[in-house]
């Protein structure tokens, strides 16, 4: 199992893949799914990333060619309260036929990419959200990394996480 950065040659198509093939039924009856805006978003930011890291990070886990699963995590988001930056999760997702022990690895280890990268560019509060309906495990590893979790959103300090990453290595 190996994490690296998504490449916009290699990744795109099974990314795309498994966005639209496990969980794009998620979005029905609201969006119009359309999978070559997708590949052109997914495109775009794996390329964008290959020569500035601190705009998103896209990452991918792959077991030889299988794709276990990929994060993608953006900033510039912002409360109407705050001026403090916030880098949103806007995916986090696992190939669902895998264990429920290797999803749950993998989402801590997206979670731990997360924390470290926001913190690397200076990003103080880190969030993740789902629009699935069954998210409450979701939310539960994140409760158990430290996050506050508000019914489907879950947000902390970077720093916070850090010093938990920091105590648990």
């Amino acid at each position: 199992m190996e994490w690296t950065l998504a490449h916009p040659l290699h990744d795109v198509d099974d990314i795309v893949e498994m966005a639209d093939g496990l969980f794009g039924r998620e979005a029905d009856g609201i969006l119009t799914r359309d999978r070559n805006v997708f590949r052109k978003n997914v495109t775009l930011t794996a390329t964008h990333q290959l020569f500035d890291k601190g705009r998103e990070f896209l990452a991918v886990c792959r077991d030889g060619e299988r794709l276990l699963g990929y994060c993608w995590f953006d900033r510039g988001g912002y409360a109407t309260y705050s001026n403090e930056e916030i880098s949103n999760a806007k995916f986090h997702h696992v190939d669902l036929t895998l264990p429920v022990r290797q999803r749950v690895r993998l989402i801590n280890e997206m979670i731990d990419q997360h924390i470290l990268w926001a913190n690397s560019w200076g990003i103080p509060v880190i969030c993740s959200t789902s629009i699935r309906s069954d998210h409450d495990g979701f939310m539960k590893i994140h409760k158990k990394r430290g996050f506050t979790v508000n019914g489907s959103y879950a947000w902390m300090k970077t720093k916070y996480g850090l010093e938990r990453l920091n105590e648990n290595s």
